[in-house]
């Protein structure tokens, strides 16, 4: 974090602040990005394959797992570690020494990609109750959601109907260890270099949730502390600001249990616990964050329709990795504490042919990479400030 401070430093004593950020498009032709990190090196997706997009190398693709089928990258760390999700042979570690370990022929498993060993399946771990679900454990998904500096994984896992879920975290020469509480349910969104994780707990009508040490705290909701109000936490940066949305309005009886035609703010959470509402784009009533970078800069969607993504998500490799069980389908934002929340179709160059449809990643110096059409055609992209 210390080299982040000190290049942040010399970055803003060197770039002016525009009153009116202009972004420059580069056009990742078929790729569905899902992240980008400091070196601007962005993973995303095509056509079943994780892949790895590069500036003046293009997109490289990460290949598949030994027996598998398809691959789906969601996460990329500063020293080019990728992870995501993956199904081939793989083990699942038994953590009763009276139980043994299960060889699985096809088994959905996060993996780690690196230049030097190309993708590896991480395997999973047996989930309680061992006497009963011992006999299914190569039938378990777990899923990869979020990879840091220091090589942690994280995730979740589903089980049967979605009904049990826990998060896991995988560090390297460690054994995979699982996090929350088999019901309700453990989604992890993410985590940032120091290994603070965020997500949340409870299906679709949950808390938002931070863990730090191994120690769980539910953030406050747009309510207070009441248990009506739902949340998620989706991004978190070094500093602890965690970014993610709130329903508005108490969900019973104002608008059901299922979250469709309930209003939910992109929201803000302090290192201090304190909840910030982001508020939405002019004529909108949903929004939610899905990242944030190391100087407070929130990305996300506005607009006026949900999509409930479900827990374990439906990408084209038929797992996605997906957080937060909800997306906002609209418009694509940036957020700034001077400018607050900026439509950004309105920060790229007119007639360009272009229109953002949702955003998934922002960097160190802002850049950030979504989905959209170019002349009508699905395109991956990323702005430059």
């Amino acid at each position: 974090m210390k080299h982040k401070i000190l290049i942040g430093f010399l970055f803003l004593l060197s770039v002016p602040i525009a009153s009116a950020q202009l972004y420059t498009i580069t056009d990742l032709g078929q790729l569905s990005p899902t992240a980008i990190n400091i070196w601007d090196q962005v993973v995303g997706n095509f056509n079943g394959h994780a892949f790895l997009w590069e500036r003046g190398q293009g997109m490289r693709d990460l290949g598949l797992l030994p027996g598998g089928t398809s691959s789906y990258a969601i996460s990329i760390s500063d020293l080019g570690v990728v992870t995501g999700t993956a199904d081939g042979a793989g083990t699942v570690i038994s953590p009763e020494s009276s139980f043994p370990n299960q060889e699985c022929s096809d088994l959905t498993q996060p993996f780690v990609w690196t230049p030097q060993k190309g993708m590896q399946g991480l395997g999973t771990i047996g989930v309680p109750p061992v006497e009963t679900m011992f006999p299914f454990w190569c039938e378990i998904p777990f899923y990869g959601t979020g990879v840091n500096v220091f090589g942690q994984v994280i995730g979740y896992t589903t089980l049967y109907s979605d009904n049990y879920q826990w998060g896991f975290l995988w560090t390297s020469g460690e054994v995979m260890t699982l996090f929350g509480s088999s019901f309700p349910p453990t989604m992890a969104n993410g985590i940032s270099d120091p290994g603070q994780i965020v997500g949340q707990t409870g299906i679709l009508i949950g808390v938002a949730t931070s863990w730090k040490g191994g120690v769980a705290t539910d953030l406050v909701t747009l309510g207070g502390a009441a248990l009506d109000y739902s949340s998620s936490a989706n991004g978190v940066n070094d500093w602890g600001q965690i970014v993610g949305w709130s329903t508005t309005v108490s969900l019973d009886p104002d608008c059901g249990f299922n979250l469709v035609g309930c209003p939910m703010h992109a929201v803000l959470w302090t290192r201090n616990g304190e909840i910030n509402d982001l508020g939405t784009l002019p004529g909108d009533s949903l929004s939610a964050a899905s990242n944030i970078n190391f100087f407070g800069q929130v990305i996300g969607s506005s607009g006026n329709t949900l999509d409930e993504l479900g827990w374990g998500g439906t990408g084209g490799s038929g797992f996605d990795g997906e957080g937060g069980a909800v997306a906002v389908i609209g418009h694509p934002f940036i957020w700034s504490a001077p400018k607050g929340m900026e439509d950004l179709n309105a920060r790229i160059r007119a007639g360009s042919g272009w229109v953002l449809n949702s955003v998934s990643g922002i960097n160190f110096w802002g850049q950030i990479v979504g989905s959209g059409t170019f002349n009508g055609q699905s395109h991956g992209f990323l702005l430059t400030p």
